[in-house]
Protein backbone atom coordinates (compact mmCIF):
# COMPACT_ATOMS: atom_id res chain seq x y z
CA UNK A 1 0.00 0.00 0.00
CA UNK A 2 2.07 2.54 -1.27
CA UNK A 3 1.52 4.71 -2.26
CA UNK A 4 4.07 8.45 -0.89
CA UNK A 5 4.23 11.91 0.36
CA UNK A 6 6.52 13.66 -2.12
CA UNK A 7 8.86 15.90 -0.14
CA UNK A 8 10.66 19.06 -1.21
CA UNK A 9 13.28 19.49 -3.86
CA UNK A 10 16.58 19.11 -2.05
CA UNK A 11 19.29 21.67 -2.17
CA UNK A 12 21.82 19.08 -3.17
CA UNK A 13 22.33 15.39 -3.49
CA UNK A 14 25.78 14.89 -2.04
CA UNK A 15 28.70 12.93 -3.49
CA UNK A 16 27.72 11.11 -6.69
CA UNK A 17 29.53 7.88 -5.85
CA UNK A 18 28.13 7.75 -2.33
CA UNK A 19 24.63 8.52 -3.59
CA UNK A 20 24.84 5.83 -6.27
CA UNK A 21 25.84 3.28 -3.62
CA UNK A 22 22.62 4.02 -1.74
CA UNK A 23 20.39 3.27 -4.72
CA UNK A 24 20.26 -0.56 -4.44
CA UNK A 25 19.54 -0.36 -0.71
CA UNK A 26 16.73 2.16 -1.21
CA UNK A 27 15.19 0.01 -3.94
CA UNK A 28 15.43 -3.03 -1.66
CA UNK A 29 13.73 -1.06 1.10
CA UNK A 30 10.82 0.02 -1.03
CA UNK A 31 10.56 -3.47 -2.51
CA UNK A 32 10.26 -4.85 1.05
CA UNK A 33 7.65 -2.18 1.77
CA UNK A 34 5.58 -3.25 -1.22
CA UNK A 35 6.12 -6.88 -0.37
CA UNK A 36 4.57 -6.39 3.07
CA UNK A 37 1.34 -5.23 1.43
CA UNK A 38 1.49 -7.97 -1.18
CA UNK A 39 1.67 -10.52 1.64
CA UNK A 40 -1.13 -8.70 3.47
CA UNK A 41 -3.54 -9.24 0.57
CA UNK A 42 -3.20 -13.01 0.97
CA UNK A 43 -2.95 -13.45 4.75
CA UNK A 44 -5.59 -10.95 5.91
CA UNK A 45 -8.37 -13.52 5.49
CA UNK A 46 -6.55 -15.87 7.87
CA UNK A 47 -5.94 -13.06 10.35
CA UNK A 48 -9.63 -12.13 10.36
CA UNK A 49 -10.66 -15.77 10.82
CA UNK A 50 -8.25 -16.59 13.66
CA UNK A 51 -8.82 -13.29 15.45
CA UNK A 52 -12.59 -13.59 14.84
CA UNK A 53 -12.80 -10.13 13.27
CA UNK A 54 -15.84 -8.90 11.37
CA UNK A 55 -15.39 -6.78 8.26
CA UNK A 56 -16.50 -3.74 10.25
CA UNK A 57 -13.91 -4.41 12.96
CA UNK A 58 -11.26 -4.87 10.30
CA UNK A 59 -12.28 -1.54 8.79
CA UNK A 60 -12.01 0.20 12.15
CA UNK A 61 -8.51 -1.20 12.67
CA UNK A 62 -7.51 -0.02 9.20
CA UNK A 63 -8.73 3.44 10.14
CA UNK A 64 -6.47 3.34 13.21
CA UNK A 65 -3.59 2.31 10.94
CA UNK A 66 -4.24 5.10 8.45
CA UNK A 67 -4.84 7.75 11.11
CA UNK A 68 -1.54 6.83 12.75
CA UNK A 69 0.25 7.16 9.42
CA UNK A 70 -1.24 10.62 8.83
CA UNK A 71 -0.32 11.80 12.35
CA UNK A 72 3.23 10.50 11.93
CA UNK A 73 3.66 12.28 8.60
CA UNK A 74 2.08 15.55 9.72
CA UNK A 75 3.45 15.91 13.24
CA UNK A 76 6.21 13.41 14.03
CA UNK A 77 8.22 13.30 10.79
CA UNK A 78 8.93 17.06 10.83
CA UNK A 79 10.44 16.64 14.31
CA UNK A 80 12.67 13.79 13.16
CA UNK A 81 14.13 15.77 10.28
CA UNK A 82 17.26 16.64 12.24
CA UNK A 83 18.41 13.02 12.42
CA UNK A 84 20.70 11.46 9.77
CA UNK A 85 18.87 9.70 6.97
CA UNK A 86 21.30 6.81 7.40
CA UNK A 87 19.65 6.27 10.78
CA UNK A 88 16.03 7.25 10.23
CA UNK A 89 15.53 5.23 7.02
CA UNK A 90 16.54 1.92 8.67
CA UNK A 91 14.45 2.82 11.74
CA UNK A 92 11.46 3.42 9.46
CA UNK A 93 11.83 -0.03 7.89
CA UNK A 94 12.37 -1.66 11.30
CA UNK A 95 9.20 0.01 12.60
CA UNK A 96 7.16 -1.66 9.86
CA UNK A 97 8.98 -4.95 10.56
CA UNK A 98 7.97 -4.66 14.23
CA UNK A 99 4.40 -4.04 13.14
CA UNK A 100 4.52 -7.13 10.93
CA UNK A 101 5.72 -9.28 13.84
CA UNK A 102 3.01 -7.75 16.02
CA UNK A 103 0.35 -8.61 13.42
CA UNK A 104 1.51 -12.22 13.65
CA UNK A 105 1.69 -12.62 17.43
CA UNK A 106 -0.26 -9.82 19.15
CA UNK A 107 -3.31 -11.12 21.07
CA UNK A 108 -6.66 -10.16 19.59
CA UNK A 109 -7.56 -7.66 22.32
CA UNK A 110 -4.38 -5.67 21.64
CA UNK A 111 -4.39 -6.02 17.87
CA UNK A 112 -5.02 -2.29 17.45
CA UNK A 113 -1.45 -1.73 18.68
CA UNK A 114 -0.10 -3.82 15.81
CA UNK A 115 -2.17 -1.85 13.30
CA UNK A 116 -0.93 1.43 14.79
CA UNK A 117 2.72 0.33 14.59
CA UNK A 118 2.23 -0.67 10.95
CA UNK A 119 0.72 2.78 10.33
CA UNK A 120 3.71 4.47 11.96
CA UNK A 121 6.09 2.48 9.78
CA UNK A 122 4.12 3.44 6.68
CA UNK A 123 4.23 7.12 7.56
CA UNK A 124 7.96 7.15 8.26
CA UNK A 125 8.82 5.21 5.11
CA UNK A 126 6.62 7.42 2.94
CA UNK A 127 8.43 10.54 4.10
CA UNK A 128 12.06 9.64 4.67
CA UNK A 129 12.72 7.05 1.98
CA UNK A 130 11.40 9.53 -0.58
CA UNK A 131 13.58 12.30 0.85
CA UNK A 132 16.64 10.06 0.55
CA UNK A 133 15.73 8.80 -2.93
CA UNK A 134 15.08 12.34 -4.09
CA UNK A 135 18.57 13.40 -3.02
CA UNK A 136 20.11 10.43 -4.77
CA UNK A 137 18.17 11.34 -7.90
CA UNK A 138 19.53 14.90 -7.81
CA UNK A 139 23.11 13.71 -7.22
CA UNK A 140 23.13 10.97 -9.86
CA UNK A 141 20.72 12.55 -12.35
CA UNK A 142 19.02 9.20 -12.71
CA UNK A 143 15.25 8.54 -12.34
CA UNK A 144 15.65 7.04 -8.87
CA UNK A 145 12.16 8.00 -7.68
CA UNK A 146 10.69 6.22 -10.67
CA UNK A 147 12.74 3.14 -9.88
CA UNK A 148 11.81 3.39 -6.21
CA UNK A 149 8.09 3.21 -6.82
CA UNK A 150 8.50 0.58 -9.51
CA UNK A 151 10.24 -1.53 -6.86
CA UNK A 152 7.15 -1.14 -4.65
CA UNK A 153 5.00 -2.63 -7.41
CA UNK A 154 7.51 -5.45 -7.84
CA UNK A 155 7.29 -6.07 -4.10
CA UNK A 156 3.53 -6.37 -4.39
CA UNK A 157 4.00 -9.10 -6.99
CA UNK A 158 6.59 -11.08 -5.00
CA UNK A 159 4.74 -10.56 -1.72
CA UNK A 160 1.48 -11.89 -3.12
CA UNK A 161 3.33 -14.83 -4.68
CA UNK A 162 5.14 -15.62 -1.42
CA UNK A 163 1.92 -15.34 0.57
CA UNK A 164 0.14 -17.66 -1.84
CA UNK A 165 3.00 -20.14 -1.64
CA UNK A 166 3.17 -20.12 2.16
CA UNK A 167 -0.59 -20.26 2.75
CA UNK A 168 -1.79 -22.16 -0.30
CA UNK A 169 1.03 -24.58 -1.09
CA UNK A 170 2.69 -25.21 2.27
CA UNK A 171 -0.57 -24.85 4.20
CA UNK A 172 0.92 -22.54 6.83
CA UNK A 173 -1.19 -20.01 8.71
CA UNK A 174 -1.16 -16.23 8.35
CA UNK A 175 1.71 -15.80 10.83
CA UNK A 176 4.20 -17.26 8.36
CA UNK A 177 3.42 -14.53 5.85
CA UNK A 178 3.92 -11.72 8.34
CA UNK A 179 7.18 -13.23 9.62
CA UNK A 180 8.47 -13.53 6.06
CA UNK A 181 7.55 -9.89 5.34
CA UNK A 182 9.26 -8.76 8.57
CA UNK A 183 12.44 -10.66 7.69
CA UNK A 184 12.67 -8.94 4.31
CA UNK A 185 12.20 -5.54 5.97
CA UNK A 186 14.96 -6.27 8.50
CA UNK A 187 17.40 -7.23 5.74
CA UNK A 188 16.52 -4.07 3.81
CA UNK A 189 17.00 -1.99 6.97
CA UNK A 190 20.46 -3.47 7.46
CA UNK A 191 21.39 -2.68 3.85
CA UNK A 192 20.32 0.95 4.26
CA UNK A 193 22.13 1.22 7.57
CA UNK A 194 25.40 0.07 5.99
CA UNK A 195 25.39 2.53 3.07
CA UNK A 196 23.24 5.29 4.60
CA UNK A 197 24.18 8.96 4.53
CA UNK A 198 24.86 11.19 7.53
CA UNK A 199 22.89 13.98 5.88
CA UNK A 200 19.79 14.95 7.82
CA UNK A 201 16.25 14.85 6.46
CA UNK A 202 15.18 18.31 7.54
CA UNK A 203 13.45 19.03 4.20
CA UNK A 204 10.68 16.65 5.27
CA UNK A 205 9.62 19.11 7.92
CA UNK A 206 9.59 22.03 5.52
CA UNK A 207 7.42 20.06 3.09
CA UNK A 208 4.77 19.31 5.69
CA UNK A 209 4.43 22.56 7.65
CA UNK A 210 1.31 24.56 6.83
CA UNK A 211 0.93 22.73 3.53
CA UNK A 212 -2.88 22.98 3.45
CA UNK A 213 -2.61 26.75 3.06
CA UNK A 214 -1.65 26.03 -0.55
CA UNK A 215 -5.34 25.47 -1.32
CA UNK A 216 -6.09 29.10 -0.44
CA UNK A 217 -3.32 30.37 -2.70
CA UNK A 218 -4.05 28.04 -5.63
CA UNK A 219 -7.73 27.09 -5.85
CA UNK A 220 -7.18 24.84 -8.84
CA UNK A 221 -5.38 22.40 -6.55
CA UNK A 222 -8.77 21.14 -5.34
CA UNK A 223 -9.36 19.52 -8.72
CA UNK A 224 -5.96 17.84 -8.55
CA UNK A 225 -6.62 16.74 -4.95
CA UNK A 226 -9.89 15.15 -6.08
CA UNK A 227 -8.04 12.99 -8.61
CA UNK A 228 -5.45 11.94 -6.04
CA UNK A 229 -8.07 11.24 -3.37
CA UNK A 230 -10.00 8.80 -5.54
CA UNK A 231 -6.92 7.26 -7.15
CA UNK A 232 -5.39 6.56 -3.74
CA UNK A 233 -8.74 5.26 -2.54
CA UNK A 234 -8.97 2.68 -5.31
CA UNK A 235 -5.31 1.62 -5.21
CA UNK A 236 -5.24 1.39 -1.41
CA UNK A 237 -8.50 -0.52 -1.30
CA UNK A 238 -7.08 -3.12 -3.65
CA UNK A 239 -4.26 -3.73 -1.17
CA UNK A 240 -6.66 -4.65 1.62
CA UNK A 241 -10.00 -5.72 0.17
CA UNK A 242 -9.18 -7.50 -3.10
CA UNK A 243 -7.80 -10.59 -1.35
CA UNK A 244 -10.87 -10.85 0.88
CA UNK A 245 -13.13 -10.36 -2.13
CA UNK A 246 -11.42 -13.12 -4.07
CA UNK A 247 -11.18 -15.65 -1.22
CA UNK A 248 -14.43 -15.06 0.66
CA UNK A 249 -16.84 -13.74 -1.97
CA UNK A 250 -15.67 -15.80 -4.94
CA UNK A 251 -14.27 -18.79 -3.00
CA UNK A 252 -10.89 -18.45 -4.68
CA UNK A 253 -7.87 -20.24 -3.25
CA UNK A 254 -5.00 -18.30 -1.72
CA UNK A 255 -2.99 -19.09 -4.84
CA UNK A 256 -5.66 -17.68 -7.14
CA UNK A 257 -5.97 -14.54 -5.04
CA UNK A 258 -2.19 -14.17 -5.14
CA UNK A 259 -2.14 -14.42 -8.93
CA UNK A 260 -4.93 -11.86 -9.26
CA UNK A 261 -3.23 -9.32 -7.02
CA UNK A 262 0.14 -9.98 -8.64
CA UNK A 263 -1.52 -9.19 -11.96
CA UNK A 264 -2.85 -5.93 -10.53
CA UNK A 265 0.54 -4.92 -9.13
CA UNK A 266 2.37 -5.82 -12.32
CA UNK A 267 -0.12 -3.84 -14.39
CA UNK A 268 0.36 -0.83 -12.10
CA UNK A 269 4.07 -0.95 -12.85
CA UNK A 270 3.57 -1.34 -16.59
CA UNK A 271 0.84 1.30 -16.60
CA UNK A 272 3.12 3.87 -15.01
CA UNK A 273 5.89 3.13 -17.47
CA UNK A 274 3.42 3.46 -20.36
CA UNK A 275 1.93 6.67 -18.99
CA UNK A 276 5.31 8.29 -18.54
CA UNK A 277 6.32 7.52 -22.11
CA UNK A 278 3.05 7.76 -24.04
CA UNK A 279 -0.06 9.04 -22.27
CA UNK A 280 1.51 12.16 -20.77
CA UNK A 281 2.22 13.27 -24.34
CA UNK A 282 -1.55 13.51 -24.85
CA UNK A 283 -1.80 15.98 -21.98
CA UNK A 284 -2.38 15.51 -18.26
CA UNK A 285 -6.14 16.06 -18.48
CA UNK A 286 -6.56 13.45 -21.23
CA UNK A 287 -4.43 11.04 -19.23
CA UNK A 288 -6.63 11.49 -16.15
CA UNK A 289 -9.80 10.88 -18.18
CA UNK A 290 -8.38 7.77 -19.88
CA UNK A 291 -7.20 6.45 -16.51
CA UNK A 292 -10.59 6.98 -14.88
CA UNK A 293 -12.61 5.42 -17.69
CA UNK A 294 -10.30 2.43 -18.04
CA UNK A 295 -10.29 1.78 -14.29
CA UNK A 296 -14.08 2.06 -14.15
CA UNK A 297 -14.49 -0.49 -16.94
CA UNK A 298 -12.01 -2.96 -15.44
CA UNK A 299 -13.33 -2.53 -11.92
CA UNK A 300 -16.94 -2.81 -13.02
CA UNK A 301 -16.22 -6.16 -14.66
CA UNK A 302 -14.41 -7.39 -11.53
CA UNK A 303 -17.34 -6.44 -9.31
CA UNK A 304 -19.96 -8.01 -11.61
CA UNK A 305 -18.54 -11.43 -12.43
CA UNK A 306 -18.25 -14.66 -10.44
CA UNK A 307 -15.34 -15.99 -12.50
CA UNK A 308 -11.97 -15.75 -10.78
CA UNK A 309 -10.25 -15.80 -14.19
CA UNK A 310 -12.29 -12.87 -15.44
CA UNK A 311 -11.66 -10.98 -12.19
CA UNK A 312 -7.92 -11.49 -12.60
CA UNK A 313 -8.06 -10.14 -16.16
CA UNK A 314 -10.24 -7.24 -15.01
CA UNK A 315 -7.69 -6.41 -12.32
CA UNK A 316 -5.08 -6.19 -15.09
CA UNK A 317 -7.16 -3.60 -16.94
CA UNK A 318 -7.97 -1.74 -13.74
CA UNK A 319 -4.36 -1.54 -12.57
CA UNK A 320 -2.94 -0.59 -15.96
CA UNK A 321 -5.50 2.20 -16.32
CA UNK A 322 -5.52 3.76 -12.87
CA UNK A 323 -1.71 3.72 -12.68
CA UNK A 324 -1.54 6.98 -14.64
CA UNK A 325 -4.12 8.99 -12.67
CA UNK A 326 -2.14 10.22 -9.64
CA UNK A 327 1.16 10.88 -11.49
CA UNK A 328 -0.74 12.90 -14.12
CA UNK A 329 -2.53 14.86 -11.40
CA UNK A 330 0.74 15.66 -9.62
CA UNK A 331 2.10 16.84 -12.96
CA UNK A 332 -0.57 19.55 -13.07
CA UNK A 333 0.96 21.13 -9.97
CA UNK A 334 3.75 22.53 -12.12
CA UNK A 335 1.15 24.50 -14.07
CA UNK A 336 -1.01 25.58 -11.13
CA UNK A 337 1.66 26.42 -8.53
CA UNK A 338 5.03 26.59 -10.29
CA UNK A 339 6.71 28.48 -7.43
CA UNK A 340 4.96 26.67 -4.57
CA UNK A 341 5.24 23.03 -5.58
CA UNK A 342 6.50 21.67 -2.27
CA UNK A 343 3.51 22.85 -0.23
CA UNK A 344 1.08 22.14 -3.07
CA UNK A 345 2.17 18.50 -3.39
CA UNK A 346 2.13 17.99 0.39
CA UNK A 347 -1.38 19.53 0.58
CA UNK A 348 -2.71 17.31 -2.21
CA UNK A 349 -1.23 14.19 -0.65
CA UNK A 350 -2.78 15.09 2.71
CA UNK A 351 -6.21 15.18 1.08
CA UNK A 352 -5.39 11.88 -0.66
CA UNK A 353 -4.57 10.28 2.67
CA UNK A 354 -7.81 11.50 4.25
CA UNK A 355 -9.69 8.84 2.32
CA UNK A 356 -7.75 6.16 4.14
CA UNK A 357 -9.15 7.43 7.44
CA UNK A 358 -12.89 7.61 6.69
CA UNK A 359 -13.34 4.89 4.05
CA UNK A 360 -12.39 1.63 5.87
CA UNK A 361 -15.34 1.73 8.31
CA UNK A 362 -17.69 2.39 5.39
CA UNK A 363 -16.35 -0.51 3.34
CA UNK A 364 -16.38 -2.77 6.39
CA UNK A 365 -19.99 -1.85 7.19
CA UNK A 366 -21.02 -2.49 3.58
CA UNK A 367 -19.33 -5.91 3.61
CA UNK A 368 -21.01 -6.86 6.90
CA UNK A 369 -24.45 -5.47 6.04
CA UNK A 370 -24.56 -6.62 2.43
CA UNK A 371 -21.53 -8.50 1.09
CA UNK A 372 -18.00 -8.00 -0.21
CA UNK A 373 -19.30 -7.57 -3.76
CA UNK A 374 -21.18 -4.46 -2.64
CA UNK A 375 -18.07 -3.09 -0.99
CA UNK A 376 -16.06 -3.77 -4.15
CA UNK A 377 -18.72 -2.05 -6.27
CA UNK A 378 -18.51 1.07 -4.10
CA UNK A 379 -14.71 1.01 -4.33
CA UNK A 380 -14.97 0.82 -8.12
CA UNK A 381 -17.49 3.67 -8.17
CA UNK A 382 -14.73 5.89 -6.78
CA UNK A 383 -13.27 5.93 -10.28
CA UNK A 384 -16.16 8.22 -11.24
CA UNK A 385 -14.53 10.86 -9.05
CA UNK A 386 -11.42 10.64 -11.23
CA UNK A 387 -13.50 11.05 -14.38
CA UNK A 388 -15.40 14.04 -13.00
CA UNK A 389 -12.18 15.69 -11.88
CA UNK A 390 -10.68 15.09 -15.31
CA UNK A 391 -13.66 16.82 -16.91
CA UNK A 392 -13.24 19.75 -14.50
CA UNK A 393 -9.50 20.05 -15.13
CA UNK A 394 -9.80 22.84 -17.67
CA UNK A 395 -7.25 25.69 -17.73
CA UNK A 396 -9.85 28.20 -16.49
CA UNK A 397 -10.77 26.10 -13.45
CA UNK A 398 -7.20 25.15 -12.66
CA UNK A 399 -5.95 28.69 -12.98
CA UNK A 400 -2.86 27.26 -14.66
CA UNK A 401 -0.30 29.45 -16.33
CA UNK A 402 -0.20 27.17 -19.32
CA UNK A 403 -2.94 25.25 -21.02
CA UNK A 404 -3.84 21.95 -19.45
CA UNK A 405 -1.76 19.35 -21.13
CA UNK A 406 0.85 21.79 -22.36
CA UNK A 407 3.34 20.32 -19.95
CA UNK A 408 5.73 18.13 -21.80
CA UNK A 409 5.98 14.47 -21.04
CA UNK A 410 9.21 15.02 -19.23
CA UNK A 411 8.06 17.88 -17.03
CA UNK A 412 7.31 17.02 -13.46
CA UNK A 413 6.77 18.70 -10.16
CA UNK A 414 9.80 19.21 -8.00
CA UNK A 415 11.36 15.96 -6.98
CA UNK A 416 8.88 13.65 -8.73
CA UNK A 417 9.73 11.41 -11.61
CA UNK A 418 7.15 11.51 -14.40
CA UNK A 419 6.03 7.94 -13.99
CA UNK A 420 6.73 7.40 -10.34
CA UNK A 421 4.07 5.63 -8.43
CA UNK A 422 1.43 7.29 -6.50
CA UNK A 423 1.96 7.06 -2.80
CA UNK A 424 2.74 3.98 -0.91
CA UNK A 425 -0.27 4.74 0.89
CA UNK A 426 -1.82 3.00 3.81
CA UNK A 427 -4.62 0.76 2.68
CA UNK A 428 -8.27 1.52 2.92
Amino acid sequence: MEEVRPPVAPSGGGDVTSAARRTPALLAGYWAFGQFWGVWVIVIAGLNEQRDLTYSQNGQLLTALSLTAVVVMAFIAPRLGGYPLGTIVPVSLLTLAAGSFAMAFMPGANLWIAFAVVGAGNGLIDVFMNVDAQRVEVATRRPVLQWLHASYAAGGVTGAAAGGLLIGTFDLDFRAGFVYAAAALIIAAAMNGIVGTRDVGEEAGEALRFSLSAFRRHRGLWVVAMVVLFAFLVEGSMDTWSGLYMQEQLDATAGQAALAFAAFSASLFLGRMFAGRVLFGLGRRATILIAGVGAAVGGGIAAATDSTLVVGLAFLVMGFSIAAAAPAAFGLVEEIAPTDQTNAIAAITTVGYSGFVWSPPIFGWLADTFDLRTAMAVIVSSTLGIIIAGILATPSRLGSRTSAGATSAGATPAGRAPSSSSPGAPPV
